[in-house]
């Protein structure tokens, strides 16, 4: 089939994707080309032309694809925006009592705030959806002349040589035969001085920038999956400012999850439950993990007693620390956010490091624009910005959380109160992280009475299964499209996957969307079958497959979960 003619477009300055590290970047470099044009006058010299910029989002909606724990530390947008509160910053709650506790199966021990963890200290912290933080950021920006189109998904990263030149996104209307159906539309390039990714975690064109140049971390990166509820409670079981983070005994043992709680309006909490992809155990589940440590921990029974169950989803987070951060530049691009692995797992907490690397990109794009210049050359001070940053500080006193874990769960409970008088150190420094499919063992490996856990049964009240949380998501994808998951070699699947690991995607993935199905006509044969259209676009899959020959793409644009006030 020909190359289709496509229509183009050339802005200043694209960034691909509508997070909290993009908004912030695009809303600080206008108001700094404000500023600066401000001081130019006042001295009578060139003043900078206002660029043109675009952001684009794959999702139908600004938010619909933002979830995360959402206790924003405010240093970034008080930064970004002195007078947010009066500029109608959407806050839930504002944290005032913040809690570590410890859950065993028949109790709980509900350590006084006084004995909170430093890094768990969310006092004065914002409670907030990001879902609407992003929305609101998208107003003020739209407010300064920022164009935002949402439904536009990139799949493709434009390069001449070694430089980014901009991005093309997705055809539409192509069946799942790859023919062109009558709502067939060919995507479009957009090209730009410079492009800035901000996609989330494992961005689909950030995985092809860093695998292409080379600008992997120093260790390989290593990612959590989050599984977040939102749930409303009894009024009489709504705490207001309250803020818990925790982990369940002896589970820790084995290996270290964690788990979030917090008060938002409405009588809603969120509660949330973090697992380590870089798992030895074939059979990690985190959705099988979150919903047991609701059924074992009677603090959970308790608050969750005559609760309704409001909204589902699931997503990755970066966890591998300052070392495993990519380069954050090349010729024509930068990257930002949990693109650029900027969440900090030690605290759960990511947003606002998200915003800061945004704003020191945006700076760094004003020292392009001066110069007429966004090679690596000029695009290098963004790394001068962050390792004088707060940012990268607060990353560096974190730098051996993920490595300590990895060591054993045990080590890290040694050695994580360690580094915090020795401000990151700990009793050994520069642990490595690993990439979650290097760490998984084949089936024999394991302990025999780990190899076949019993099937979970929730029980439709408290615990569901997958197949049911995914309708709790408002994830949409047209049936009769190119499936948007690609799977290189499907053979691996019913063979050498089925053998050494027991197929794995069928637990890991937290949406229900991968499935060994009985092969037709067939002595038990097996193949894969894949339920795209229950995809939540965690990126589960394209982290923990053991083969790595899943590859997750991105959907027709608007398509995906709906996490609207999550």
């Amino acid at each position: 089939m020909s190359e289709p003619e496509r229509e183009s477009m050339e802005v200043d300055v694209l960034f691909v994707g509508a997070g909290p590290a993009t908004l912030a970047s695009a809303y600080h470099l206008m108001k700094q080309v404000e500023e600066q044009n401000a001081q130019a006058e006042k001295k009578g010299t060139p003043q900078i032309e206002p660029p043109v910029i675009l952001v684009i989002e794959k999702a139908a909606g600004i938010g619909d694809h933002q979830l995360s724990g959402g206790v924003m530390n405010p240093k970034a947008i008080e930064e970004l925006m002195p007078d947010y509160k009066e500029q109608g910053f959407p806050i839930e709650q504002t944290c005032d009592k913040a809690y570590f506790w410890q859950f065993f199966r028949n109790m709980t021990v509900k350590l006084p705030a006084l004995f909170t963890p430093p890094f768990f200290q969310k006092k004065g912290y914002h409670v907030v959806s990001l879902s609407d933080v992003a929305k609101f950021l998208a107003e003020k920006c739209e407010e300064l002349g920022v164009e935002i189109y949402p439904g536009f998904a990139a799949s493709e990263v434009l390069f001449e040589g070694d430089r980014v030149v901009g991005i093309r996104t997705g055809d539409m209307g192509v069946d799942k035969d790859g023919k062109e159906k009558g709502t067939y539309q060919p995507g479009m390039d957009i090209l730009a001085g410079v492009t800035v990714f901000g996609e989330g975690v494992r961005g689909s064109c950030t995985k092809q920038i860093l695998d292409r140049l080379d600008m992997h971390g120093k260790f390989p990166q290593t990612f959590e999956t989050g599984i977040k509820e939102i749930w409303k409670v009894k009024p009489e079981k709504h705490v207001p400012g309250r803020v818990i983070h925790g982990s369940m005994f002896p589970d820790f043992l084995g290996q270290l999850n964690g788990m979030w709680l917090y008060d938002m309006g409405d009588n809603m909490v969120s509660y949330g439950f973090v697992t380590p992809l870089a798992s030895e155990d074939p059979n990690n589940d985190p959705h099988r993990a979150s919903q047991e440590f609701k059924r074992d921990s009677p603090f959970m029974r308790d608050l969750l007693e005559g609760a309704e169950l409001i909204r589902y989803g699931a997503k990755c987070v970066p966890a591998g620390g300052i070392n495993a951060i990519p380069k954050l530049y090349c010729d024509g691009a930068m990257l930002v956010g949990d693109s650029a692995g900027m969440l900090n797992i030690m605290k759960l907490a990511g947003i606002h490091t998200a915003m800061k690397s945004g704003m020191m990109a945006a700076e760094t794009i004003i020292d392009g624009i001066k110069a007429a210049d966004f090679s690596a050359k000029t695009l290098g001070k963004y790394t001068e910005r962050f390792r004088n940053s707060w940012a990268y500080q607060e990353h560096y006193e974190a730098r051996n959380f993920s490595g300590s874990n990895e060591i054993s769960p045990l080590f890290g409970m040694l050695n994580i109160p360690l580094m915090i008088p020795t401000k990151g150190r700990g009793l050994i420094d520069n642990l490595a992280t690993h990439a979650p499919h290097s760490v998984m063992k084949k089936i024999w490996e394991i302990p025999r009475e780990n190899r076949h856990p019993a099937p979970f049964e929730p029980d439709g009240v408290l615990t569901f299964s997958k197949e049911h949380l995914v309708g709790f998501s408002g994830t949409a994808h047209e049936s009769d499209q190119q499936p948007h998951l690609k799977v290189a070699d499907t053979n691996v699947c019913a063979t050498d996957c089925l053998r050494d690991y027991g197929n794995p995607c069928e637990k890991f993935c937290p949406a229900a969307v991968y499935e060994m199905v009985d092969v037709a006509g067939s002595n038990g044969d097996k193949e894969l079958f894949i339920h795209h259209e229950n995809c939540v676009h965690c990126k589960t899959c394209d982290i923990a497959d053991p083969y790595q020959i899943i590859t997750w793409t991105t959907p027709q644009g608007g398509e995906g979960p709906d996490y609207t006030k999550m």
